[in-house]
Formats: structure tokens, C-alpha cells, sequence
């Protein structure tokens, strides 16, 4: 009973700041039923990202957080929001078939039973995975418990491993809910993670049915990805991949839309996606440059607006980052392997590729092998392969990276390329689905 009651209280927590946060996604998702799945998932992102800011506001100005600035602040958003809200659009959404209504409702069991089992595994126990505790959750107990930023708490020769360098965009959401609690409880908190699963399934399903994917493929990939136990699993939650894995799909939708020029609000769209991947994860930087580097690549006239929308606010995360960390560097990496040492680098790389693919991705050789087969089943789709592309360029360095690494590639392969890879399975199952266009 003592954990239903702050769940329950954190559940009604979340789900007002979803409402809320829809409020505000008038700004960026044009109003009608089309775009009605995925404002609901903008609505909690943009909700929880206000959250965020509170906690940063509060901090840096020495105010106490809580309901009162938190309230205010989602007012002056939302009549912003309101303000600048965009216009309808039709959809070019195709029909749902009466003979898929059977099998629809076979994938909607399906889906709701992983999103079942992943709030079982989020909720069995408090958040416990060495990243949380030593990273993410430690910093943002610290923002809620001493009201100043880690940096100024936190010395970089006793706390070293908690990576100063890092964005604070998890421990600040981490921090701005537990202030709307009024409690630190790493136990409810972990209701998050399933909200974020919810809300990637959502975006997943109503951007491939609004490109016009018919039924039932939309359905089926987010009933998929929904059973994908190595990203929504016990051990990842309290860590940064599964809202990551939210925020680089919610990139790589805006970013297609962008080049194609679905409706006025992507733009929008794509620059807030860039800003909070960014500002919850340093991959979020390398997602962004390669949006703005395919970008320009593009045979599109709005390409150098899109590269814009992908870079700068990246760009500006990247720079509040380090004044906030003050100057924190990675310590992992020596970059003497790109310079002096750079002879070394070959065989460095070579270990790295090899651990990777014959270590890292072992266990998902059968996935891979499903994946590559639904991949030639599908057909060219520009709007689909976008993604796929931002994807594989991600999957590329985060495989080549190692061979930097001052511990050696075959430690960091082995500590981090599984869960950072899975993360992009968002990414996949949107492109992969988007190329069985009918």
C-alpha cells in the first residue's frame, strides 16, 4: 500500500502534465485527428521537458520548486502555444480494411501486453541499474536535494564516474517531478519509463499511418517493438536509452517531414527534438549532425532551413553544457589516437569492429537476420529510408568509437554498444515499416 499511494499520486502527476504539455504541442502538431496520436505523445514530452525547465529555473535563480512555478511556467507556454498554434491539414492516411479488424485486434493484445510487462519490470523494484545510480539518479537527487546544479556539489576528483560532462536533461526531469511529489521516491519514479514507451509506440503508429501505411503494418510495429525486452527492460530504466529512444524517433519523423514539407509545424517539431536529444544524451549531438549533414546532402530548397533546425539547437544544448559543467571534458576517450597516436588507430579500430559484431551483437544475430528480410521485403521509400539512414550512421560510430577509448575497444564495447544500439530500434521499426507501403 505505501508504494500505491506515490504511484497513484505520480500517475495523476503525468498524466496533467500530458495534458498540459498537449496544450502547448498546438505550437508544433497542426490540430484534427490526424496528427492525434502523436500530439498526445509530443504532449508528454513537451510536458516533461517544462518539468525540466522548472527544475533548471528554480536552481539557477534560488527559488524553491514546486507546483506554483511549475503551474506558471506551463501557463505562459501554453497560451504561447495557443498563440502561435498552426492550422488543419488533410491526411493522406489510407483506410483501415474490414477483414484486418481481427487481426487488429490480435496486435492491440499484443501491444498492450508489452506495455504490461514493461511496467511490471519498470515498477518490481526501486530503479537499480549502475548507471542510475551512479549517473543519472545521482545527480538529480542532487538538484533536488541541494538546489544546485551537480557541478557546484559534486567534485570532479570524488565523482569522476558520474561523468560531469553529461547533459542534465534526465536528472533535471528526474528532479522538476520529484518536486511536483514533494518527495524523493526512486520507486515511483520509475513509472516515467513506461510513459516514455507509451508515448514512442504512439508517435510510432500515428506517423506511419499519417505517411499513409496501411493497416495493419503500424499496429504490428508498435505491438512489436512493445515485446523488445532488451530496450524496455528492468535494467535500462532509470537510464537514459528509453527516453532517448523516444526523442531520436520523434527526430527522425520531424526531420522526414521536414524535407518533405508535410505542414508549416515540422520545422518546429525538428528543432525541439534536437534540442531535448541534446539536452538528455551526447548521442543526441551525433543524431543531430547527422540530420544536418543529410540535410545538405538533400536535393530539397528547404535543406539548409532543415540543416538549421537539426544543428543550432544542438549546438546551443552543447554550449549551456559546458558552462553548466563547468567545462567538463570526457574522460573516456583519448583523442591522442586522431593525433600523435594516431598509428595506433587501425588496430584499435579493427578490435572494435570485431567485439562488436562478434561479442555486441551475438545474441541479436536472429533479430538481425529479420530485420535485413523484412528490409528486402519492403521497397525504396524516401520518407522511411530517412530514418534508416540516421540510424545506420548512429549504429557506425557508436561501433567505430571504441577505438578511442582510453580503457581499450573491447571494454567499452562490452559495457556499452548493446544498449546504446537497441536504442535506435525506434528509428528501425519506423523505417523498416514505412518501406511495406502498399
Amino acid at each position: 500500500m505505501s508504494l500505491l499511494l506515490p504511484l497513484g499520486a505520480f500517475a495523476a502527476i503525468l498524466a496533467a502534465v500530458t495534458f498540459g504539455g498537449a496544450v502547448v504541442a498546438a505550437a508544433l502538431l497542426p490540430p484534427g485527428s490526424t496528427f492525434k496520436p502523436e500530439r498526445w505523445s509530443w504532449g508528454f514530452v513537451v510536458g516533461m521537458s517544462l518539468v525540466a525547465a522548472q527544475a533548471a529555473a528554480t536552481v539557477a535563480l534560488g527559488v524553491t520548486p514546486g507546483w506554483i512555478p511549475t503551474v506558471g511556467l506551463f501557463a505562459m507556454a501554453a497560451a504561447l502555444g495557443l498563440r502561435a498554434r498552426l492550422r488543419e491539414i488533410g491526411s493522406d492516411a489510407a483506410p483501415q480494411s474490414r477483414r484486418a479488424a481481427v487481426l487488429s485486434v490480435l496486435l492491440v493484445a499484443l501491444l498492450a501486453s508489452g506495455v504490461l510487462f514493461y511496467l511490471l519490470r519498470a515498477l518490481t523494484e526501486p530503479m537499480w541499474s549502475n548507471d542510475f545510480l551512479a549517473i543519472w539518479g545521482l545527480k538529480g537527487k542532487t538538484l533536488f536535494l541541494a538546489k544546485r546544479f551537480p557541478a557546484g556539489v559534486l567534485a570532479p576528483s570524488l565523482y569522476a564516474f558520474s561523468h560531469p560532462e553529461y547533459p542534465l536533461g534526465l536528472p533535471l526531469i528526474y528532479a522538476g517531478a520529484a518536486s511536483l511529489l514533494n518527495r524523493w521516491d526512486d520507486h515511483a519514479l520509475a513509472l516515467l519509463f513506461p510513459f516514455f514507451q507509451v508515448a514512442t509506440l504512439a508517435v510510432l503508429f500515428g506517423w506511419l499511418r499519417r505517411r499513409g501505411i496501411s493497416w495493419p503494418v503500424p499496429l504490428a510495429a508498435a505491438a512489436l517493438l512493445s515485446q523488445l525486452e532488451p530496450l524496455y527492460s528492468g535494467f535500462l530504466t532509470g537510464m537514459a536509452e528509453v527516453p532517448l529512444s523516444c526523442l531520436f524517433l520523434l527526430f527522425g519523423t520531424a526531420y522526414s517531414d521536414c524535407l518533405d514539407e508535410t505542414d508549416t509545424g515540422a520545422r518546429r517539431r525538428l528543432a525541439v527534438a534536437s534540442f531535448l536529444s541534446a539536452a538528455l544524451k551526447n548521442e543526441g549531438l551525433l543524431l543531430a549532425a547527422a540530420g544536418a549533414v543529410g540535410a545538405m546532402a538533400a536535393r530539397r530548397s528547404v535543406r539548409w532551413r532543415v540543416a538549421a533546425a537539426c544543428a543550432l539547437p544542438a549546438l546551443a544544448v552543447f554550449g549551456l553544457t559546458r558552462v553548466v559543467s563547468r567545462g567538463a571534458t570526457p574522460r573516456d576517450f583519448d583523442l591522442a589516437f586522431l593525433g600523435s597516436r594516431i598509428g595506433e588507430l587501425p588496430a584499435r579500430l579493427a578490435e572494435s569492429l570485431r567485439v562488436g559484431f562478434a561479442e555486441g551483437f551475438r545474441p541479436a544475430w536472429p533479430i538481425l537476420a529479420c530485420l535485413a528480410l523484412l528490409f528486402a521485403a519492403g521497397r525504396r521509400t524516401p520518407f522511411a529510408d530517412r530514418l534508416l539512414g540516421l540510424a545506420a550512421v548512429c549504429l557506425v560510430v557508436y561501433v567505430s568509437i571504441p577505438a578511442l577509448a582510453v580503457l581499450g575497444p573491447t571494454w567499452l564495447v562490452r559495457t556499452t554498444l548493446p544498449r546504446t544500439a537497441v536504442a535506435l530500434a525506434p528509428l528501425v521499426a519506423a523505417g523498416l515499416a514505412g518501406r511495406l507501403r502498399d
